[in-house]
């Protein structure tokens, strides 16, 4: 089979790459972005499809209680049948030989390609996690690609998720734009609302993902009321500082990969009429065993292929990677819908 060399790194994208005296380095002038694949506990399998089993409150056998000499009452409960798909991500890099071999490069061409190759793997991933409608064409959504988080909540019968799960806040817990303590008060009512929901009282192993406005607005309200109030600030092995509300795990999800739009808007809706088109939505992810957890088909890293035995003049770098969502608990995603603008 021939190759496509439609994506081959081509002259002019080799000169950009040149050591001219002037240019120091390269660097990577980006908005970045943390890469929401980190929270996702993954194991590895090569199955396309994950099947399961589960026991919803409606059909769970509960006891007959009786006196003596009673005959017993036959009992049994019911599972529900769900499956989840594995989605596959494949790229190439091709770069000729004589490129690799200029002593006036800057950096690696391929490595250079590769490096930036991941950066747009974040941006994209986060986006998709959060917002890939599989059944909608528009720019950003893939048939191709896992039901983003958004997709699960505006569908979440389809998922057996409880409707409890999605809590559009009204009245004072709306209205994060406005900064008094009843406000933050009520927000941490409903945090703590959901929590619940999600069998995980004290947070663990959850994690909220919101946008920057959102977080900002949570933050001030916070200073407002003079406490704490269960947010607190601690360290990650690294010693990088990490946000919490008790155990759970406060994130920004970040921006597009234009680095402008965000991927979760301030300008949604909370069912309210009055906040329509004033709200941001913060979703509630609870990872681990029984709850949430991803599949991969092996490491995500690039296959260096060598040069092309084809032609002979083309190094080849392969991305060829499978991920699917595991989301066996019914309880294990939630949402918030909140006011954060004017």
């Amino acid at each position: 089979m021939a190759i496509d060399f439609n994506g081959a790194l081509t002259l002019a994208d080799h000169a950009s790459l040149s050591n001219d005296p002037l240019v120091k380095e390269i660097t990577k002038s980006l908005h970045q972005t943390w890469n929401a694949l980190k929270d996702v506990p993954l194991y590895t399998s090569p199955s396309l499809k994950q099947v399961g089993m589960r026991y919803l409150n409606q059909n769970i056998p509960l006891p007959n209680w009786t006196g003596v000499n009673s005959e017993p009452v036959a009992v049994r409960g019911k599972p529900k049948s769900y499956e989840e798909s594995m989605y596959l991500i494949r790229n190439k890099i091709l770069v000729d030989h004589v490129l690799l071999d200029q002593p006036n490069n800057i950096i690696d061409p391929i490595e250079a390609q590769v490096n930036i190759f991941l950066e747009g793997f974040a941006y994209d991933f986060n986006d998709k996690f959060i917002n890939n409608d599989p059944s909608n064409v528009a720019t950003g959504n893939s048939a191709d690609c896992f039901p983003g988080l958004a997709y699960r909540m505006n569908n979440f019968a389809d998922y057996d998720i409880p409707s409890e799960m999605d809590i559009a806040c009204t009245g004072g817990s709306a209205d994060l734009y406005t900064n008094s303590s009843a406000v933050a008060n009520n927000f941490i009512y409903q945090m703590q609302f959901l929590l619940d929901n999600m069998n995980s009282p004290d947070g663990d192993g959850v994690v909220f993902y919101m946008n920057e406005a959102t977080k900002r607005r949570i933050e001030l309200n916070i200073r407002v009321m003079g406490i704490g109030a269960g947010f607190d600030i601690t360290q990650d092995s690294y010693q990088r500082p990490v946000e919490k509300y008790k155990n759970a795990t406060i994130r920004t999800v970040g921006r597009k990969a234009d680095g402008t739009t965000h991927v979760i808007a301030d300008t949604l809706n909370n069912g309210v009429s009055n906040d329509a088109g004033k709200c941001s939505h913060i979703y509630a992810v609870r990872y681990g065993t029984g709850y949430v957890q991803g599949w991969q088909s092996g490491p995500f890293k690039p296959t260096y292929l060598g040069l092309s035995k084809e032609n002979g003049i083309m190094h080849n770098v392969v991305f060829d990677w499978g991920v699917g969502l595991w989301v066996p608990h019914v309880r294990a995603i939630g949402r918030l819908k909140v006011r954060v603008t004017s």
